[in-house]
């Protein structure tokens, strides 16, 4: 309903695009956290943007935190997505990997296509 949302269609696009940008940044900061913590660790640390945005969006109403709690969330969604096939490939038993690889690329687009259905 149009008396629930606080966003203009304007802001909306913004907010809805915002994730994309985080996504970005965040997969090259997950590359680089992977070098210099491993995989581990960084996987761990990709939580850490996820519970700042969430948290954040249950406190503010205003368009501008919350298309900046948005790109929040992609930053933590781009690390996990740049470090956990990495992660998976490599505690995963030789004669698994290919077959985590590929689950973990299926259940990101199995997503993407229930989210957007």
């Amino acid at each position: 309903p149009e008396h629930l949302s606080v966003l203009s269609s304007v802001e909306f696009t913004a907010y809805a695009s915002a994730i994309n940008i985080g996504g970005v940044l965040g997969a090259f900061a997950g590359s680089t956290a992977m070098d210099r913590i491993g995989r581990k660790s960084a996987l761990a640390l990709s939580a850490v943007p996820h519970v700042i945005a969430w948290l954040g969006t249950a406190l503010v109403s205003e368009p501008a935190p919350l298309i900046f709690l948005r790109m929040v969330a992609g930053f933590g969604v781009g690390m996990g997505t740049a470090i956990a096939p990495c992660y998976i490939g490599e505690i995963a038993p030789a004669y698994l990997g290919g077959v985590l690889g590929v689950a973990i690329a299926l259940a990101m687009n199995a997503g993407r296509l229930f989210v957007n259905a």
